[in-house]
Formats: structure tokens, sequence, C-alpha cells
């Protein structure tokens, strides 16, 4: 699930790489909104579906919120409820290893997960990451 991310984010980095005369923030924003438009809903796995990914920009870097919406039966939501601890360090992994979010890092962005059940929309998890943790 988590190696598709690599492979979706890339497609992120090129657009990082093109634009230079805009403001990062507003260069972020610009991307996510791409990323979105062209590439969700993106189905990861089975269960996992990548709905979108937005930046909020604010005086201390910004921050890169992807939402994923799982399709879950009642013993895998219990499954997962079990691993959250697992999922957050899978997901701490991404944030500091991914090199699409290299120019994310070096900004000093913070990284939110959300999670939410397709069947009836509630939160399921969110994992938030700020610099201090990636770093």
């Amino acid at each position: 699930m988590y190696v598709r991310i690599h492979y979706l984010i890339i497609s992120l980095m090129v657009m990082l790489l093109v634009s230079c005369q805009e403001k990062r923030a507003q260069r972020f924003e610009r991307e996510a909104r791409e990323f979105t438009e062209t590439n969700c809903p993106q189905q990861m796995d089975a269960m996992t579906c990548l709905d979108s990914m937005v930046y909020v920009p604010d005086e201390q870097g910004g921050e890169l919120i992807q939402y994923y919406s799982l399709k879950l039966t009642s013993e895998q939501r219990a499954e997962m409820m079990n691993k959250l601890g697992e999922i957050n360090d899978v997901n701490l992994r991404i944030v500091r290893n991914s090199i699409p979010f290299t120019k994310y890092r070096e900004a000093g962005v913070s990284f939110t997960f959300i999670y939410r059940d397709a069947t009836v929309g509630d939160k399921i998890v969110e994992y938030h990451f700020a610099k201090e943790d990636y770093e």
C-alpha cells in the first residue's frame, strides 16, 4: 500500500521541479491541487484509496494533507485498530525517506494522513507529523 504512494508522489516531485517563479506556498498549493486533479481518486490496494492531497499554508511552513478512504469489513477495521502504532511508524518512515517529500521537509512542512471509512465517511484515524517528528 505505502510503496505505491512513492510512485504517485514522484509525479508530484516532477511538478515541483517545473515551477521556479512561484512562491513556495503557492507552488505547493498548486501542485497538490494538480496532483489531486490528475491522480485522484487512486486505488492504492484492495482496501485503500487516495482521495486527495491538499497543501494548507501557514507561518510555520504549512501542512500537506493526504486523505484516504478505506473499504473495511468490521473484522478488518478491528484488526487495523490493533495496528495503529505500526501504521504510524510506516507513515513516519514515508515522510522521512520519500524523495518526493524532500522539498516539503526542507520547507518545514507538516504532514497529515487522514483515513476515513469509505462506507459511512467517519474518520478512522489521523496521523500528523511536524518538523520535529521527522528530523
